[in-house]
Order: structure tokens, then sequence, then C-alpha cells
């Protein structure tokens, strides 16, 4: 593992004490700094239950919606607590009118580095295993944004780089373009209680389905939260059900939690804090 890698994701906790002292001259230069942190039971993300315990720290810095943002996995590979399985997600995005368009670069520790020697113009995406590292493309609608009681959300995320490849029939490898489209709806319950409904899936081959097959449902899931305001910034708990319809059956609906990745029905329940 890359131990420097390691200790930046660590150090996106520790910037929310600086967040906290400077919140008024941020606003007064219109650039905002939001520091949080998800502490969840079980690591859940596009239908795939991907770990044990987690703590998943984050930083924006946003200017008239140009963004750059931080966002770090650190947790359990599973509940047996053999290894961790750290995760680095760095963004740059724009964000406003209710349209949101930005580009992430995702890491996974024990891969080369975080960005390889041979750069993205070689794509080194001819190896399942040439990199820890993948980038992908995001384009999102969120229409509650402009209009409050309608809260949809659309959004398209398409792979660009990185280890995101299947052979064909020939034996020659092909570029998946892995897509993941989700779409969403928030429902206000009242007291600060948000049920959030969300449903997703992948249009054709991809690193989803481990590049079998073609259309699939990925996710069809709800998360409820409920949230409190304090002084010193935002608590929420939830509570996360997720189902990944595609190739389920009755072997593998629910294995033993120390085999979080093979579950096609997962339940994560967590709390988060913001400033």
């Amino acid at each position: 593992m890359n131990k420097k890698l390691f200790i930046l994701a660590l150090a996106l906790v520790g910037v929310s004490a600086f967040s906290f002292q400077t919140k008024a001259e941020e606003s007064a230069k219109g650039i905002s700094l939001e520091v949080g942190a998800d502490i969840v039971s079980s690591y859940l993300w596009r239908g795939m239950n991907l770990g044990g315990i987690s703590i998943q720290p984050s930083v924006t810095l946003d200017w008239k919606g140009l963004y750059v943002s931080g966002w770090a996995n650190i947790g359990a590979d599973n509940w047996t607590f053999e290894d961790i399985n750290p995760e680095l997600d760095i963004t740059i995005g724009y964000d406003n009118y209710g349209l949101q368009v930005d580009l992430t670069h995702l890491y996974y520790f024990g891969g080369d580095a975080y960005f390889p020697r041979n750069g993205f113009k070689a794509q080194p995406h001819l190896s399942p295993d040439s990199c820890g590292s993948t980038m992908e493309a995001h384009a999102g609608f969120h229409l509650g944004d402009l209009v409050e009681d309608v809260p949809l959300t659309i959004d398209w995320y398409t792979t660009i780089y990185g280890a995101d490849c299947y052979q064909d029939e020939n034996d020659e490898w092909k570029r998946a373009w892995s897509t993941y489209i989700e779409l969403g709806y928030d429902f206000d319950l009242g007291e600060d209680w948000i049920l959030a409904a969300r449903v997703g899936m992948t249009p054709a081959k991809s690193l989803y389905t481990g590049f079998k097959g073609n259309f699939a449902v990925m996710l069809a899931g709800t998360k409820l939260t409920k949230s409190w305001s304090l002084a010193c910034g935002t608590v929420s708990a939830f509570a996360h059900v997720m189902l990944q319809p595609w190739n389920v059956n009755k072997n593998n609906l629910i294995l033993p939690i120390t085999a979080a990745r093979g579950q096609k029905l997962s339940l994560a329940v967590g709390c988060s804090y913001e400033i």
C-alpha cells in the first residue's frame, strides 16, 4: 500500500477544524468549504456491497459552482477484518442551475502510482491489472435545484480511463466504456426526514456485471435519513436498503455477512457529520 496516499486520505478528516475556523471569511469571498464524514456499517455503491465498517471523509471547495472535492473510504474489506480497502477519489466539476458535470479520478490502493508513469495517452486499459485507478466522466440534472417541489434526479457516469476492458470472442481486448445511469427521487417526510428512492442500471457490457451480458438493472434501493442542525454543523443518521436485481438467485440473495461482495440484498446503517 502507498503510505503517503493513505496519510492523505486520513488528512481529509483533519481538515474539518480548519474549515470551521475560516467559514465566515470564505463566505465573504464567495468561496465555500464543506467538510464531512460518514461512518457506515457497510460500503454500498451502485448495487455492490464493497466492504464492512468504514469511515468516509470528504472535503469540497466551491467557488460560484466551480468545485474540487476529495472523498476517501477507509474501512474493513469485509466483516472478518482481515484487510482494509482504502480508496481515494478526486473530483473537479461545475454545478449550477440544476446541471452538474464533473470528472473523477478513483484510486484503489495497492495498484500502480496514482497517476501511472506512462500517462493517460497510453491508456493502459489493455490489461485488467494495468493500474489501480479509473477515471469517469459524469453529467447529471437535478430538477430539485430549480423546482423545489420536484426533487427528481438523473445521473450518467461513464468510465473513460483505466482498467475497463474485456476480451471479445476473438480473445482481443476491447474498451468497455462502462456506463451507469441512475434515477432518483427524494420524498420529504417532514421534521427533517428524507426518504430517497434510487434505481440504477448499466446499458451495455460493463464492469458492473463483470463484462457479462448487456443491459442490466444494478440497483433498486431506498435510504431513510434524519438530520439535526446544530450550531457547529449538521448531524444525520441513516439506514440504507439496496437490492441488486442483476443475476439474482436464491443462493446469492443474502450470503453470510463475511462475504460482502457476493450479496445481492444489502443493508447499511450509519451517521454523518457535515460542516
